[in-house]
């Protein structure tokens, strides 16, 4: 079962790009990727080919987040979903 960890990226232009390159100077393939985002905030849910360098990123990058690894992707969507829209 993958496992999905959830970011909080900074609002500013370039965010998203950046952890997709430095995830990609590692080697690493984003397989799967939800975003959801309200004005200023939001959270991004992903799924990478390598889970112990994508935690290697993060933490160099300085991105918290949260991993799951209980196969629930979807009712995480969905509850990351209600959060969100409850704000």
């Amino acid at each position: 079962m993958p496992t999905w960890f959830t970011v909080t990226l900074d609002d500013t232009p370039g965010s998203l790009a950046r952890l997709a390159t430095a995830l990609g100077e590692r080697g690493v393939n984003i397989t799967g990727i939800v975003g959801v985002a309200e004005d200023t905030g939001g959270s991004l849910m992903l799924t990478t080919s390598d889970v112990a360098t994508t935690r290697e990123v993060l933490a160099a990058l300085g991105l918290p987040g949260d991993e799951h690894a209980d196969g629930g992707g979807a009712e995480m969507i969905t509850g990351l979903a209600r959060g969100l829209a409850d704000r």
